[in-house]
């Protein structure tokens, strides 16, 4: 009966109070606790100065692994040790604290996730990867967040990319990468159970279990489930979106000889939950709230290789094959599968000739029927092969001692839409002395089109009728001519190691589009007693995005750690010229906040014994009516002996129901957000 309990008491002002006397005891049980002489040493991230985490090698940002002090690009890295205190049961509320990234939930199963505007269900200029595969789907473009899962405890760091990474990823990589990598099977030797629950988490078991292959590697096995109950709203109503899912998959990482590397991954998943869309019965007379049934499951397998020639040279392989399908009860089905080979070879010659070049052939497929349920839309035709070919060339200069670097890239994609596109970048970074360095880029990325933007018939609304008793409707008709959306950002960045307790991260960029999707409104015409409406997808959209990006870290002590982000975006769309009559850009049924505030705070108390707190803030969304919220996250971690650990999770404390964002594009009826419990239990063994 928790979840219908809506503590009335715990008002902003209260809760704050709280939250201050709770640090306030903690800090004088921990002084306590060292000048006891009990507290030892300590473990994982608390453990290291600032400056260390500078040098985790990042591979994200231009496919080779390098320090994140020496990257000219805005790097964010969210740690294993981030991961297990964050008491967070997704990967989208893993990156709530990262700047510049906008999550926001819009029910139990499904987000909005995006890096630099143009936040929505489907982020289209955000791209995602698990282990370098790509979990874009290219039907709407977008990534289905309701799918995207893993056990968490084995995930060794997300490497988030902040701006253009399409010289190296291409086509959609033009606000952001992110890539979650997952540990070495080497590292998950022995055993773990894991279960959790609370009133919105209504279970959540795991098992994993790794071990030797001989002498030649290791390997792991692991399973997981999953249940969040509908949650209730603040009116008392049923939200109906309840979410189940089911995995279970495999690791093994073989070292074959002293010069070659091989990594097999496998997983199958199954999914089922239900959530609410608005329709509209086959006459058009009026709309429909369908509780809508959405099954999903799919299965991949990856394999990598990887053969040091020598100190100098290295040549790597990557195959993988994807499935999915996904139903719809009320409306359609897809099925896709998706192969994808890639190569690339690095040559380090001098400081001169830091070489790096490969090449992808990526082939997907997919089935569409067409909709026999309530009327929203289909694709035609129903089947589709589209085939990508990639090059990708990249060079790192050093000069003045390794001081000044200088990096250049480019890549050549061709697609079946759009054809042969052209993404360079040029960046620079200078070391200032002093550990900071100073860092530019300009760059070049492109939104391919996707099956929606070219195979769609979507109903978008009623519109009145001229005509009586002839029913008008508004449809939206995929365009043949529909074209890329490009994309040039120019960026400056400045990072400051000032000490072993202090480091400061700024970002700032400028970001110009062109041929943004737009709609324009056709010549009305009768269709089976109807009057259609088309609207018609062009390429007359423009746009700025300006923006600032910053990150403190301060470790006052050794056990505690403090990290503040904060990141300011400011949005102009408009049409061109000599399209304005008769068009609108669609880019606003999409919204992202002008400002997000985020203060994280973990602190060992002992060494069994930790407090975790993070406090965030995000503006409201004007265009889609969501008011600001503020909310507070706390986690009491403990560990009663040496291979148990117990954490206790609350979530949402500031506010008993809060809204996060407004679906306009599949119309999914978003539900509230509201406080949640939770408690875990973990077993090493």
């Amino acid at each position: 009966m928790l979840s219908n309990f809506r503590f009335p008491c715990l008002t902003p002002f209260f809760m704050c109070k709280i939250s201050l006397f709770v640090l306030t005891a903690l800090f004088m049980l921990q002084t306590q606790v060292r000048a006891s002489g009990k507290c030892g040493e300590f473990e994982g991230l608390l453990s290291m100065g600032l400056e260390d985490l500078m040098n985790v090698k990042v591979t994200t940002a231009f496919k080779k692994p390098q320090s994140v002090k020496n990257i000219p690009a805005a790097v964010y890295i969210i740690t294993s040790e981030d991961i297990r205190r964050s008491g967070a049961e997704s990967i989208p509320e893993l990156l709530r604290v990262v700047p510049g990234v906008n999550v926001a939930k819009i029910d139990n199963g499904n987000w909005a996730v995006s890096i630099r505007g143009f936040n929505g269900l489907f982020s289209a200029k955000l791209l995602v990867l698990m282990d370098g595969r790509i979990l874009y789907d290219p039907l709407f473009s977008g990534v289905w967040w309701d799918a995207q899962d893993t056990v968490l405890e084995d995930i060794d760091r997300i490497e988030v990319i902040r701006g253009p990474g399409a010289s190296s990823w291409g086509t959609n990589a033009v606000n952001g990468v992110i890539n979650i990598i997952t540990k070495d099977s080497h590292d998950t030797i022995g055993g773990l159970v894991s279960g959790s629950a609370g009133n919105q988490n209504r279970g959540t078991l795991l098992a994993r279990y790794g071990f030797k292959v001989g002498d030649i590697g290791t390997a792991r096995f692991y399973a997981k489930t999953s249940k969040r109950h509908q949650q209730r709203q603040h009116d008392g109503s049923t939200a109906w979106d309840d979410w189940f899912m089911d995995r279970a998959g495999f690791r093994t990482d073989l070292k074959l000889g002293k010069k070659n590397k091989a990594s097999l991954k496998g997983e199958i998943y199954t999914a089922r939950g239900t959530n609410k869309l608005i329709g509209f019965n086959h006459g058009f007379t009026r709309r429909l709230i369908i509780k809508n049934n959405v099954p999903i499951s799919g299965g991949f397998i990856v394999t990598d290789l990887d053969h040091q020639f020598s100190k100098n040279l290295n040549l790597s392989f990557k195959f993988y094959y994807d499935h999915t399908e996904r139903k719809y009860s009320n409306f359609t089905s897809e099925t896709r599968d998706t192969i994808d080979f890639e190569f690339q070879n690095r040559y380090v010659r001098n400081d001169l000739l830091d070489f790096l070049w490969g090449g992808i052939y990526r082939h997907t497929w997919d089935n569409i029927p067409i909709s026999h349920g309530a009327v929203i839309g289909a694709f035609n035709p129903k089947t589709r092969k589209d085939d990508l070919f990639s090059f990708f060339f990249q060079n790192e200069a050093k000069f003045l001692s390794e001081r000044l670097r200088i990096l250049t890239g480019v890549r050549l994609d061709h697609n079946n839409y759009s054809g042969l596109e052209v993404q360079p970048t040029f960046r620079v970074l200078y070391s200032l002395g002093g550990n900071q360095e100073l860092w530019a880029a300009v760059s070049k990325a492109v939104r391919s089109p996707s099956r929606y933007n070219r195979d769609a018939i979507w109903v978008l609304g009623r519109a009145p009728s001229p005509i009586p008793n002839v029913v008008s409707v508004i449809s939206y008709i995929g365009n043949d001519d529909f074209d890329s959306e490009k994309l040039w950002a120019y960026e400056l960045g400045y990072r400051w190691r000032v000490n072993r307790r202090l480091t400061l991260d700024v970002t700032g960029f400028a970001n110009f589009y062109r041929g943004l999707f737009s709609g324009t409104v056709g010549q009305p015409y009768l269709h089976h007693g109807f009057r259609i409406i088309p609207a018609l997808p062009g390429n007359y959209g423009r746009g700025e995005n300006l923006g600032l990006e910053f990150t403190g870290n301060v470790k006052p002590f050794d056990w505690w750690r403090l990290e503040l982000s904060y990141s300011y975006l400011d949005t102009h769309y408009w049409i061109d010229s000599d399209h304005r009559e008769n068009t609108g850009i669609s880019v606003f049924l999409m919204d992202s906040p002008h400002h997000q505030i985020s203060l994280r705070s973990n602190m060992d108390i002992t060494p069994r014994l930790e407090f975790d707190a993070r406090f965030r803030y995000v503006a409201n969304l004007s265009r889609l009516g969501i008011p600001s919220y503020t909310e507070l996250d706390i986690r009491l971690g403990y560990k009663p002996i040496k291979n148990v650990e117990l954490s206790l999770d609350a979530e949402n404390l500031l506010d008993p129901y809060h809204p996060e964002y407004k679906d306009k594009f599949l119309r999914l009826l978003n539900t509230e957000v509201p406080r949640s419990f939770s408690g875990k239990i973990t077993w090493h063994f």
